[in-house]
């Protein structure tokens, strides 16, 4: 028998297997036979079975009696040749394994620190299962087919590891929902499966916190909602508040809340709306506008308050016009025509369209005029010894005269003013003394000369006498006549001689 050169000889291969977790020894009937051990203690007593046949049995067979024949061979036998450049090439996929091998390691690692077992053992199953063939590639030195399979599996975990954020945005979302749909159970899943990924999220914890409450916090909706049904609004409202304490972000206790709060605001605003109204139809104005001002505090942009307010205020302000308008006329009965000028001016403030208080304030102030002149007159009579003054006085008089229906007051003071001016133009006699030797002027009446007593006719007023003479001073002497004369003469002389 000749032995063959053209084969390669067989050489032993290191071989890397992934390694055996704990997570991993549940799955054993899941593997391909090559990772299970009794597939291995079989071909293990298959090899050895086939060395006994190949190198003890041939030992135990007697060779034949004839010698055996020597065949020639024209050529002499030569070492089996190397193939260098497929070593390397099968070096190179095998290092290339390798490197994935080790990110599948790596990958393996992150994602069991994730509790990937809890949220998709199904698809990290899948991958590590890729990975063993792989290994089975591998122990047969197809490297390339094993580097494609350490790849597959690669990208498996790294789809894991990429749908991690949206795992637990989801699982958030999920658990939201089973809040608001009142599941406590499932709520509280979700949330730790987001704490299985990542123990520090805030929401996940909130949401776990929540979870915890949710069946009481739904008790006490419930409860609230039927003092609702039966208007016990104020015991309503307080055990929405007592499910907000528990969880304060529950919807349905918060909205409950909002529309509890609502409706006791409805009814507090009705409430002061009607007492408004019935203040108003009893003509209670000041409390009517209290009562509409209680309501816009409540609803500042509810037209009705509004409008109510506005009516009270309206109604209040015409009986207020009525009142003034009133009392002026009772002050314009009485003469009191000052009085009466200022109420009606008081009424204009308020509304300048009222006829009525205009032409009152016209009329009345006109007559507190006349009036203020009548008195400045009868006040000081002297001043009729004026010319101008007199004439004015005599026009005032007419005034006064031609009004019709005067009050007793104004007939009294037309008697009055008319027995001034008569009296004011009526003369008196005046008795000046002298030494004829001092010229003696009367200013208004002019130069009287010397004389040692003189009697003349004066109107009723303020006079001065003033007297002159060479070498002495001049003397100046006022005196005021009234109607009734003066009860001693004037005297005029001049008696300090000049030095």
């Amino acid at each position: 028998m000749s032995t063959s050169n053209d084969q390669d000889p067989i050489r032993p291969s290191d071989i890397a297997f992934t390694p055996v977790t704990a997570a991993d020894s549940g799955k054993a009937d899941n593997l391909p036979w090559q990772q299970r051990r009794a597939s291995w203690v079989a071909l293990a007593i298959c090899v050895l079975l086939a060395l006994v046949v190949i190198f003890v049995l041939p030992a135990l067979v007697q060779p034949p009696d004839t010698p055996p024949v020597p065949i020639a061979s024209d050529r002499t036998a030569t070492p089996t040749a190397e193939s260098p450049f497929r070593d390397a090439q099968l070096a190179t996929a095998r290092r290339a394994a390798q490197d994935v091998l080790s990110k599948i390691l790596e990958k393996q690692a992150f994602l069991e620190s994730k509790n990937v077992e809890l949220w998709d053992r199904e698809a990290f199953d899948r991958a590590l299962a890729v990975a063993a063939t792989g290994d089975t590639h591998y122990r047969q030195r197809a490297f390339d087919q094993a580097q494609g399979a350490y790849q597959s599996a690669l990208d498996q975990l790294t789809a894991l590891e990429t749908a991690i954020p949206q795992r637990v945005s989801d699982a958030l979302a999920a658990g939201q929902t089973a809040l608001n749909n009142g599941d406590a159970e499932e709520a509280t899943r979700q949330f730790e499966q987001v704490q299985a990924i990542a123990p520090d999220n805030a929401e996940a914890a909130r949401g776990l916190a929540r979870a915890e409450v949710l069946d009481q916090v739904i008790e006490l909706v419930a409860e609230a909602a039927i003092a609702r049904q039966n208007n016990d609004l104020s015991q309503a409202r307080t055990l929405y508040r007592e499910a907000l304490a528990l969880d304060a972000d529950h919807a349905p206790a918060a909205a409950g809340l909002e529309a509890v709060n609502a409706k006791i605001l409805d009814n507090r605003f009705n409430e002061a709306m009607s007492r408004g109204y019935t203040a108003l139809e009893r003509n209670q104005l000041d409390s009517a506008k209290t009562a509409f001002k209680q309501a816009l505090q409540l609803k500042p942009d509810e037209p009705a308050a509004r409008s109510g307010l506005t009516q009270a205020s309206s109604a209040a302000t015409k009986q207020t016009l009525q009142s003034l308008l009133s009392q002026a006329t009772a002050l314009e009965s009485r003469e009191q025509w000052h009085q009466a000028r200022d109420t009606y001016a008081r009424v204009m403030a308020i509304d300048s369209s009222v006829m009525e208080a205009r032409l009152g304030q016209i009329r009345s102030a006109a007559r507190a005029q006349l009036d203020d002149q009548i008195r400045g007159i009868l006040d000081q009579p002297l001043r009729l010894s004026s010319d101008n003054v007199r004439q004015e006085a005599q026009r005032i008089l007419a005034d006064a005269r031609t009004i019709k229906s005067p009050g007793a007051k104004l007939k009294e003071q037309i008697s009055r003013l008319d027995q001034t001016v008569t009296t004011a133009t009526t003369p008196v006699q005046v008795e000046l003394v002298s030494d004829q030797d001092t010229l003696v002027t009367l200013y208004r009446e002019g130069e009287l000369g010397k004389f040692q007593r003189k009697q003349i006719s004066l109107i009723p007023g303020k006079y001065v006498a003033v007297g002159t003479r060479r070498g002495y001073r001049d003397v100046r002497v006022e005196f005021q006549l009234g109607p009734e004369g003066l009860s001693q003469p004037v005297v005029v002389i001049c008696k300090d001689p000049i030095s």
